[in-house]
């Protein structure tokens, strides 16, 4: 075998290596995003001419966060405060899935989500955040 050759071999190699350690960070990613309680699957876009990205909203203390479900940034792509946050109505879009905007004085977002987790994302948007305990 020729320099040349066992270069391409030794690179060829280390590209296949790359890429299963990527495909298995990716893996691990998201498995550890949908394992957080409150993790609901969900879908955005900016505005009504954009593509849906797929993804995962969870419910936090104090903002929805929404994960981009293929991506290498650990952290959520899209935090929205919940103080303030106003939920439109529904719109049926397909079999159990619906179409919402989610807004507040500083942005509008679409989301989509299944039936059951809109049910969720307005009774935690008129909730309101936890408050600290008060000793008596």
């Amino acid at each position: 075998m020729s320099v040349l050759g066992t270069f391409m071999l030794v690179l060829l190699l280390l590209l296949l290596a790359v890429g299963l350690i990527a495909v298995l960070f990716l893996l691990f990613r998201v498995r550890t995003i949908g394992r957080i309680v409150g993790t609901f699957e969900c879908w955005t876009r900016p505005d009504t001419s954009s593509g849906w990205v797929a993804g995962m909203a969870r419910f936090g203390a104090h903002e929805l966060q929404w994960f981009r479900l293929v991506g290498f940034y650990i952290g959520p792509q899209l935090r929205m405060p919940r103080e303030g946050l106003k939920v439109s109505t529904p719109i049926s879009r397909q079999e159990g899935v619906v179409e919402v905007v989610v807004s507040s004085k500083d942005f509008q977002q679409y989301l989509a989500m299944r039936a059951e987790w809109y049910n969720g994302l307005v009774s935690w948007v008129e909730s309101g955040p936890p408050k600290p305990r008060e000793e008596y």
